[in-house]
């Protein structure tokens, strides 16, 4: 509660930042609601009541029990709650009244459906999500996995997830799922479930949270044109991977090649680290407050586009391939737990290393709304799928998508049949008469029942 003196200060000072001043309460009270949102928004300040513009007071002013309930009513409406105090004043002989608003621990806040902010003295109403990272995203105090989740209990975790989760991060731990994810630092300074949780451990990407999921489509030739392939992944971000890449490899032509009695080499017409790279950028980097889109993966004759909702953050894009920020702080520390990422920045870097390195070319990228990825397949590849002896020709299809599954089951010892039949677009019975080759060749074994067991690969 400030004192007559700083409020004679904040009178004498005018309205600006920190100070709007208004004669009487106005006849729609959600007018001062949207300025107490656009101050937590903001740095905090003062709404005062009873006082023009020109600092004269307002003679008589006095706020009832009725209006005060009223306004105490519509602050309330603001999402996340806000921290503001409303009480009376008496300065030179005239009761004014003060809403005082602390700054946003939770930004950004909603009132009447947008993002208010203050700029200067005038409030601004901002309904785009891009227009809201604008103002925030500089300033590192907005981060979607970072919001507090208030609709997640922890009897929604999904266990098959948790265990996807700790065997892909080397975690033997056998502490409860809640211990787990808190010991990961997944919650707020207060204890709270952060959005991140479900994200990672729940089914609610494409559900709770519309269109976090990826779509993938395998277009014939080199136009978005004729649809050969339609695929949606939803579900646990890990699943989401693991599922995307699946789907990628069996479209990619591939060579295997032998050495002596080395293992074969496997030559892929697009490299898979690189893909992988890619797509790991689009979960961690995409914007989940544009409900609107989704992460598109797009795979042509020639190449390969991966985009997800986000152009460049104005301070990554001043210094594009050097320098990163994570729109996802969380998801991308997660991400590196799980061996998926190294570190902020080294993305684009390492896409061209890859690329280099295995004679392709560079990769192309556009960046204003989304943020695409293009893969380009080499000119006039070689790469095409064989036998096992390394002898070049075409695969009869049965032994082409066994290799597929064996991929597959490399990729996520844990995925069922179902998912596989879904990645390969055959049907389950079709994968059982696979898997049953693939067991006979002495090639892959089942470990443990169907409901919790893996597949171990004996032979790749």
């Amino acid at each position: 509660m400030i004192d007559e003196k700083i409020a004679q200060e904040l009178i004498a000072q005018g309205e600006g930042q920190q100070v709007e001043l208004k004669r009487e309460v106005p006849s729609k009270v959600r007018e001062l609601s949207e300025e107490v949102c656009a101050l937590a928004n903001a740095t905090g300040g003062y709404i005062i009541l009873g006082v023009d513009n020109n600092g004269q007071f307002t003679e008589g002013f006095t706020i009832n029990n009725s209006k005060r309930s009223a306004l105490r009513d519509s602050v309330d409406q603001i999402e996340p709650q806000v921290d503001c105090d409303i009480y009376p004043f008496t300065v030179s002989g005239h009761e004014i009244w003060i809403m005082e608003v602390k700054e946003g621990e939770d930004k950004p806040y909603f009132c009447s459906g947008a993002v208010h902010i203050r700029r200067g003295a005038n409030s601004q109403k901002l309904r785009k999500p891009a227009d809201v990272r604008k103002i925030f995203d500089d300033a590192g105090k907005l981060n979607f996995d970072m919001g507090v989740c208030p609709w997640f209990k922890w009897e929604d975790v999904y266990e098959d997830a948790v265990r996807d989760f700790k065997l892909q991060a080397g975690i033997r731990s056998d502490a409860p799922s809640q211990e787990l994810i808190t010991n990961l630092g997944l919650l707020t300074d207060k204890g709270e479930i952060t959005n991140a949780v479900p994200m990672l451990f729940s089914d609610a990407c494409g559900k709770r949270f519309i269109n976090a999921i990826i779509h993938c489509v395998r277009f014939k030739g080199t136009e978005n044109v004729h649809i050969i392939d339609s695929k949606t992944f939803e579900g646990p971000l890990l699943s989401q991977y693991n599922n995307a890449t699946a789907w990628i490899k069996q479209y990619l032509a591939v060579e295997y090649v032998m050495h002596g009695f080395d293992p074969r080499q496997e030559i892929w017409e697009l490299p898979l680290d690189a893909i992988k790279e890619a797509l790991t950028n689009a979960l961690c980097h995409r914007d989940y407050f544009d409900s609107g889109a989704k992460i598109m993966v797009q795979l042509y004759d020639d190449r390969l586009e991966i985009s997800n909702p986000g152009g460049l953050l104005p301070y990554v894009a001043a210094d594009f391939g050097h320098r990163s920020r994570s729109r996802n702080p969380l998801i991308f520390r997660m991400f590196t737990r799980l061996h998926l990422v190294e570190s902020v920045g080294t993305g684009i870097p390492r896409i061209a290393s890859i690329l280099s390195e295995d004679g392709f070319p560079p990769a192309e990228y556009k960046t204003e709304g989304f943020f695409t990825t293009i893969l380009k397949k080499k000119p006039s590849s070689s790469v095409h799928q064989s036998d096992h002896s390394g002898q070049k020709g075409g695969q009869k299809s049965g032994q082409i998508n066994r290799e597929k599954i064996v991929a597959i089951m490399k990729e996520n010892s844990y995925i069922t049949t179902t998912d596989i039949a879904t990645a390969l677009g055959i049907n389950r019975s079709a994968v059982m008469k696979h898997i049953e080759s693939l067991k006979k060749e002495g090639r892959i074994e089942r470990k443990g029942g169907d409901k919790g067991g893996e597949w171990i690969v004996l032979k790749p």
